[in-house]
């Protein structure tokens, strides 16, 4: 399931110009140990030190993990702040003081969650300001400026019952709080939300993923209304989204993970419609496509994908740069997989790297696994 900054594919076969992730894309994993099973994970600079950070929500500790970078591809150890049942995570500057904040997604599945506002220090640091209360199983959170007044706003997926679910849009007010939320009715479970601008307004659009294997994209109307609604075959129990420019067309696509072991792609028309979604397989081991994130991991200017699955199945898939992808090669770690991944340069050299959730079994405590690609 689940999860903005964020906002988050899969591995496949040797190339000359792409070597596979068992043969050498990524350094051998460092671990970091967590408190609890890690939920989410996402990328962002929280202390202003040009490094990039971690955040980690760990829903069965109920917190949140904060890892500051190093800046050379190692990571301090977690500090933790309290969020009961966390599950998902945003960052942004949501009261305009140049310090990133979190939103918290704090679900209790029974009707009773919460999105928590933490504000930032500056120094990668946060404190509790104010919860709304979600709907039925809550589980992903975006953010962006949806209304174009300058003020971050917030979406919420809730999963809902018998076809109930919905999308909830809190526009931000700019001094961290939001007024109350807009709801969208979505009839298939709605598990994870991102965002981006699909139709060249230059105003964010909404893509969330639907549990029963559809993706549907709402249409920003300018205003920060979502009126117009479309939707798409994917694959079932579509847990992840990725959305970049797979042909280098300008124009933005889509990956969709799902059951069991399946990345849908949806090749973007660029006025916010996509076409029929083309899926691949991401089959490596034994577990469940989770979460994708797009970068160029192997070179050539290619859009690869990264797909996070429990087990030990972790893949990448790479790029032809024309909108297909090669078969899946492993993305090896010493732990099971988990629920989510991130991208960014941990490491300041220029190519992107990888940190992915690392479920513990017996003896072994969860933990974050860092891989540093070696491009």
């Amino acid at each position: 399931m689940r999860r903005i900054i964020s906002a988050l594919l899969v591995l496949v076969g040797l190339t000359a110009v792409a070597p596979s992730a068992a043969a050498g894309q990524f350094k051998k994993p460092v671990y970091y140990k967590l408190n609890g099973g890690p939920y989410q994970i996402i990328s962002a600079d929280f202390n202003h030190d040009g490094n990039l950070d971690l955040a980690v929500a760990q829903l069965a500790d109920s917190s949140v993990g904060i890892l500051l970078g190093k800046g050379n591809g190692t990571f301090h150890s977690a500090q933790y702040f309290t969020a009961p049942n966390a599950v998902a995570l945003a960052a942004g500057d949501f009261n305009g003081d140049g310090k990133l904040d979190l939103a918290v997604v704090e679900s209790g599945g029974t009707g009773n969650g919460a999105l928590g506002i933490f504000l930032g220090d500056g120094k990668g640091n946060f404190h509790h300001s104010v919860s709304y209360k979600l709907g039925l199983a809550s589980g992903s959170v975006a953010a962006a400026d949806f209304d174009g007044d300058g003020h971050l706003d917030i979406a919420v997926t809730n999963a809902g019952a018998n076809g109930n679910g919905s999308v909830m849009v809190f526009f931000g007010r700019g001094d961290g709080t939001f007024k109350a939320p807009t709801t969208y009715r979505l009839s298939q479970y709605p598990n994870v939300v991102a965002t981006a601008d699909l139709n060249g307004d230059h105003y964010p659009d909404l893509v969330v993923a639907q549990n029963i294997g559809s993706v549907t994209v709402l249409t920003n109307d300018g205003r920060g209304g979502f009126k117009k609604q479309r939707t798409y075959g994917a694959t079932s129990g579509a847990d992840g989204i990725a959305i970049a420019d797979f042909r280098n067309t300008g124009i933005l696509d889509l990956a969709v993970t799902g059951t069991p072991n399946t990345v849908a792609v949806l090749l973007g028309n660029g006025d916010g419609t996509f076409g029929t979604a083309t899926g691949y397989s991401t089959q490596v081991g034994n577990g469940y496509a989770q979460a994708v994130v797009a970068a160029h991991f192997g070179g050539g200017g290619k859009i690869d994908l990264a797909v996070e699955c429990t087990g030990n199945a972790s893949a990448l898939l790479y790029g032809n740069g024309d909108g297909t992808f090669q078969s899946p090669v492993p993305i090896k770690t010493r732990e099971n997989g988990g629920y989510s991944l991130t991208v960014g340069d941990f490491n300041k050299d220029g190519f992107q790297d990888l940190a992915m959730d690392a479920l513990g079994s017996g003896d072994r405590v969860s933990s974050i696994a860092v891989l540093i690609n070696t491009q």
